[in-house]
């Protein structure tokens, strides 16, 4: 059993799912505002509000989908650890991306590599395969 790994994945998770939360509640009004003043104009303001709708949805889903997998990653399924890996991957590629578009490691969105580090080590350190032909 991966206990370690399962409790990171649980972590995760649940801080992806949380940051729901201000990003749709708190990003989007804040969104339509600088469409409002005109900072951001067409045909880029309504991009913008599709991108932020599509990111907050995405953002809840990819931590609904890292409870799913949680417990067969718990169980070492190896088909659960690579999509944990690629998760991974993608917070950390996010995260680092957002550091070299700003200009600065540690800018707002720094706690997304964070995120992707702790899945990262969920998938590969604190991650032993089940070699039981039954993975739930």
């Amino acid at each position: 059993m991966n206990k370690i790994a399962f409790y990171l994945t649980l972590f995760v998770a649940a801080i992806t799912c949380l940051q729901f939360i201000p990003h749709a509640f708190l990003g989007f009004p804040a969104v339509l505002e600088h469409i409002a003043k005109g900072e951001i104009r067409e045909p880029a303001a309504q991009g913008m509000q599709m991108i932020w709708l599509y990111s907050s949805i995405m953002m809840l889903l990819s931590g609904i989908w890292m409870f799913f997998l949680a417990k067969p990653i718990k169980n070492g399924n190896p088909s659960a650890r690579l999509q944990g890996l690629l998760l991974s991957l993608g917070l950390i590629l996010f995260g680092m991306g957002c550091s070299y578009v700003a200009n600065e490691l540690f800018n707002h969105l720094f706690f997304f590599t964070v995120e992707g580090v702790l899945l990262l080590l969920a998938t590969t350190v604190f991650f032993k395969i089940n070699n039981i032909n039954n993975h739930e």
